[in-house]
């Protein structure tokens, strides 16, 4: 008969395991975090690369010029509607997938899709003129909405359908950036630019919006 005694852990070397499972714990799961953002990331770029199929399909049935649609179509009032009219409902006949219109990282946001049934803004900045601290806007020199394609000479420069978040794909909300514009916060924006190119754009609150007031010409 075996009369050894039975091994077993120690509660030292059981402290050492939970060190060690805490250790790879604080290494793996911001690994794991910035693996998903960038999954989700690449697939607010497809949605604008569609919307952006979408769009040139738009303008070859109209004599390639910009529909008039409003800058969001949140909930919000913010900013006002001018239009009435979404983009989304302009590209419906074109981008048939709803789930285009929804960037995952903004809807991981709670309660978000109770605002804003879309996550991509359109640039019509005739909304923006209407408030009185955005009111050197000017969607006749700076805006695409209503415009022959023609006449966006800095299409590379010129952004035509952003996603909604000013942070969220940097680790950050759109709150942050926007209430510490001046002070050097950097967020980035997902930018579908006139010229179809997709970019993830740095910036803090002021540069990103100074983007949307880039002259056409």
């Amino acid at each position: 008969m075996n009369n050894r005694p039975k091994s077993a852990f120690t509660l030292i070397e059981l402290l050492v395991v939970i060190a060690i499972i805490a250790i790879l714990s604080a290494i793996l799961f911001p690994v794991f975090a910035r693996v998903r953002e960038m999954a989700r990331r690449t697939a607010c770029s497809s949605n604008l690369h569609q919307l952006g199929q979408g769009m040139m399909m738009y303008l070859q049935d109209t004599d390639e010029r910009f529909p008039v649609a409003d800058f969001s179509d949140n909930l919000l009032n913010f900013p006002p509607p001018i239009h009435h009219v979404s983009l989304k409902t302009v590209l419906d006949p074109y981008v048939r997938n709803v789930e285009v219109w929804r960037c995952p990282t903004m809807r991981a946001q709670p309660n978000r899709a109770a605002e804003y049934p879309t996550d991509y803004n359109y640039l019509c900045v005739h909304g923006w003129a209407a408030l009185p601290f955005f009111s050197g806007f000017d969607n006749d020199t700076e805006g695409v909405c209503s415009h022959p394609l023609a006449s966006i000479s800095r299409s590379s420069e010129k952004p035509m359908i952003i996603c909604d978040g000013l942070g969220e794909h940097v680790g950050l909300t759109t709150e942050q950036v926007f209430n510490n514009g001046m002070g050097g916060v950097l967020g980035a924006q997902n930018v579908l630019y006139v010229d179809g190119h997709i970019k993830l754009t740095p910036g803090d609150y002021r540069k990103i919006v100074s983007l949307y007031q880039i002259p056409n010409n």
